[in-house]
């Protein structure tokens, strides 16, 4: 029992240190490798992490890693790993996409065609928030034959 929690007590400790803004790039590599999931997680979100650690995570048999890494806001995050975890099988990790700024549309619309229902109305929530589908209808009128 004491175990279990000094175990506790060295995930808070690595998710506070994983959190921490001056944590460098070798110790959220080191964090990334952590046992607990969670830790990983916190690693996957941060947009400071290293693009190479992010990669390793995409992997990662976690869903909650995966949700974090989906979450993660960053600008240079590659288009073909967004579009990875738009596959995923995880309503988590789809809903974390469609809730990030970051994610761009073309992903979304990927989503709105989901077998998952939920995943495909949050999508089109989404995108009608931005006069996607309104755009999209636009283009199809104005290439008919008219």
């Amino acid at each position: 029992m004491d175990s279990d929690h000094n175990a506790g007590q060295t995930a808070v400790a690595k998710i506070k240190r994983a959190r921490h803004p001056q944590t460098t790039d070798h110790e959220l590599a080191t964090l990334a490798r952590s046992e607990e999931s969670m830790v990983r997680a916190v690693v996957a979100e941060r947009s400071e992490t290293p693009i190479t650690t992010l990669l390793k995570l995409a992997d990662d048999e976690s869903v909650s890693v995966r949700a974090g890494l989906a979450r993660n806001q960053r600008e240079d995050l590659p288009l073909e790993l967004r579009d990875d975890l738009a596959r995923d099988w995880s309503p988590e990790v789809l809903l974390a996409l469609l809730r990030n700024p970051m994610v761009p549309d073309s992903i979304v619309a990927k989503l709105s065609r989901s077998r998952q229902r939920d995943i495909a109305n949050a999508a089109r929530k989404r995108l009608s928030g931005k006069g996607f589908f309104k755009a999209s209808a636009l283009r199809r009128a104005e290439a008919m034959p008219g």
